[in-house]
C-alpha cells in the first residue's frame, strides 16, 4: 500500500480537508502497514531494524538473498550460493560449489567443487574437484581432482588426479595420477602414474612406479658438475639418479646414481 497523506485543506479551518473519520482511517492504515512490515501487524519486533544503505552488524540472521558486495564478518551458517570474491577467513564447513577467488584461510571441510584461485591455507578435508591455482597450504585429506597449479604444501592423503604444476611439498599418500611438473618434495606413497618432471626429492622407498613405459619421457635433474649436484642435493637417498654434464671432471657427461654412501657413474 502506498502512503496515505491526510488532507489538511489549503488553510486553517477552511473545510476542504479530510474529516476526522477519513483522516483517522488513513492514519490507522499507515500504522498497520508499518507494524506489519516491522512486526506481526499489532506488535513491533524487538530486533534492530536493518536499513539498505547503512553499515550494520547482523546477529543471528538468516540471509537468503544474493550478495554483490563484500562480507567482512564471520559466516557460521551454510553458504549455498557461489562465492566469486576472495575468502580470507577460515571455512569450517563443506564447499560444494566452485571457488574462483583466493582462499587464504583454512578449509576444515570437504571441497567437492573446483578451486581456480590460490589456496594458501590448510585443507583438512577431501578435495574432489580441480585445483587450478597454487596450493601453499597443507592438505590432510585426499585429492581426487587435477592440480594444474603448484602444490607447495604437504598432502597426507592420496592424490588420484594429475599434478601438472610443480610439487615441492611432501606427499605421504599414494599418487595414482601423472606428475608432469617438477617434484622437489618427497613422495612416500606409491606412484602408479607417469613422472615427466624433474624428480629432486625422495622417491618412494617401498613404492613402485608401475606406469613408466618406453614411450614416457623422464627428465632427470641436470647439474653442471659435482659441486652443483652436492649443493642442490644435500641429503641424497639411495636410488637417486642425476645427470652431470662434465662427467665428474673427466670431460664426458655421466649418469650418476647414489648407492647409499657415494655417487657412482652409471655409464
Amino acid at each position: 500500500m502506498a502512503y496515505q497523506a491526510i488532507g489538511r485543506g489549503t488553510s486553517a479551518n477552511d473545510g476542504t480537508g479530510d474529516d476526522l473519520r477519513t483522516g483517522a482511517g488513513k492514519l490507522n492504515a499507515n500504522f498497520v502497514e508499518v507494524y506489519t512490515y516491522l512486526g506481526d501487524g499489532s506488535t513491533l519486533s524487538t530486533d534492530a531494524v536493518v536499513t539498505e544503505t547503512a553499515t550494520q552488524t547482523l546477529t543471528n540472521k538468516t540471509v537468503t538473498g544474493t550478495f554483490t558486495g563484500n562480507i567482512t564478518g564471520d559466516v557460521t551458517g551454510n553458504v549455498t550460493g557461489n562465492v566469486t570474491g576472495d575468502l580470507t577467513g577460515d571455512v569450517t564447513g563443506n564447499v560444494t560449489g566452485n571457488v574462483t577467488g583466493n582462499v587464504t584461510g583454512d578449509l576444515t571441510g570437504d571441497v567437492t567443487g573446483n578451486v581456480t584461485g590460490n589456496l594458501t591455507g590448510d585443507v583438512t578435508g577431501n578435495v574432489t574437484g580441480d585445483l587450478t591455482g597454487n596450493v601453499t597450504g597443507d592438505i590432510t585429506g585426499d585429492v581426487t581432482g587435477d592440480v594444474t597449479g603448484n602444490l607447495t604444501g604437504n598432502v597426507t592423503g592420496d592424490v588420484t588426479g594429475n599434478v601438472t604444476g610443480d610439487l615441492t611439498g611432501d606427499v605421504t599418500g599414494n599418487v595414482t595420477g601423472d606428475l608432469t611438473g617438477d617434484v622437489t618434495g618427497n613422495v612416500t606413497g606409491n606412484v602408479t602414474g607417469n613422472v615427466d618432471g624433474i624428480v629432486g626429492g625422495t622417491t618412494p622407498a617401498a613404492g613402485t612406479f608401475t606406469d613408466l613405459t618406453a614411450s614416457g619421457a623422464v627428465q632427470l635433474a641436470v647439474y653442471a658438475d659435482t659441486t652443483a649436484r652436492d649443493a642442490a642435493i644435500t641429503s641424497p637417498a639411495a636410488g637417486m639418479i642425476v645427470f652431470v654434464t662434465d662427467g665428474d671432471g673427466l670431460g664426458a657427461a655421466q649418469f650418476q646414481g647414489y648407492d647409499g654412501s657415494a655417487w657412482v657413474a652409471l655409464n
